[in-house]
C-alpha cells in the first residue's frame, strides 16, 4: 500500500467514525491519529509528495 492510499484509508476511517461518535474528535485525534501515523510510517511505502490528510499533532515531552 503506498503511503497516499494509506492517508486515503485513514481518512476515510476518520470520516466515518466520527459519523458514528460526533463527539469523539479529540479522543480520535489524540489516540488513534498517533496509531494510524505510526503504522502509516512502518509500513506504507514511502510518500512522494509531502502532504498529510491527519492534522497529527506533536506531543509534548510533558504530555500535553
Amino acid at each position: 500500500m503506498t503511503h497516499e492510499e494509506a492517508e486515503r484509508l485513514v481518512a476515510a476511517t476518520r470520516r466515518r467514525v466520527l459519523d458514528l461518535f460526533p463527539d469523539k474528535q479529540r479522543t480520535f485525534d489524540l489516540v488513534l491519529a498517533p496509531r494510524f501515523a505510526r503504522l502509516m510510517e512502518e509500513f506504507a511505502t514511502p510518500r512522494r509528495s509531502p502532504g498529510k490528510v491527519l492534522p497529527f499533532r506533536k506531543r509534548s515531552p510533558d504530555g500535553g
